[in-house]
Order: C-alpha cells, then sequence, then structure tokens
C-alpha cells in the first residue's frame, strides 16, 4: 500500500441499473444498501445518465457508501 493513500468514507459505489428487467427486490435491496451506508432520507438520490444520448436519459441510481456499513446479511 502506498504511503500517500489515506481511506475516504463511502468510497464504494453501488448502482441500480434501471431497465425493464428491474424488480422490486432489487429496489428494496438498493434501498437497504444506502440506508445501511448512512444516506439521509432528504439526500437528494444521486442518478447515472446515458453518455451516448443527445437528449439526457437516466440509466441508474447511485449510492456511495461505506464497505463496514454493510452487513453480510445485505
Amino acid at each position: 500500500m502506498a504511503d500517500d493513500f489515506v481511506k475516504t468514507d463511502r468510497n464504494l459505489k453501488v448502482t441500480l441499473d434501471l431497465d425493464n428487467q428491474l424488480t422490486w427486490g432489487e429496489l428494496f435491496r438498493f434501498v437497504d444498501l444506502a440506508r445501511a451506508g448512512v444516506v439521509s432520507p432528504s439526500d437528494p438520490v444521486a442518478l447515472e445518465y446515458d453518455p451516448n444520448e443527445s437528449m439526457p436519459v437516466i440509466t441508474g441510481l447511485t449510492v456511495y457508501v461505506d464497505p463496514a456499513d454493510i452487513s453480510q446479511d445485505n
């Protein structure tokens, strides 16, 4: 490990793809991960967009969490 490496909080990015295969269970799991990552209900949801579209098209939802906040049960 480099001497200049500093561990930061919320360094795990979890993205939920929004497509026609999305299930309620996947959505619930994503929300559970966000809650475990200490996301406040008033925090804005981070959106991912398709970079290949001329008009903004939302392709996913993103949350940043600290891996230590995620239990083995999640």
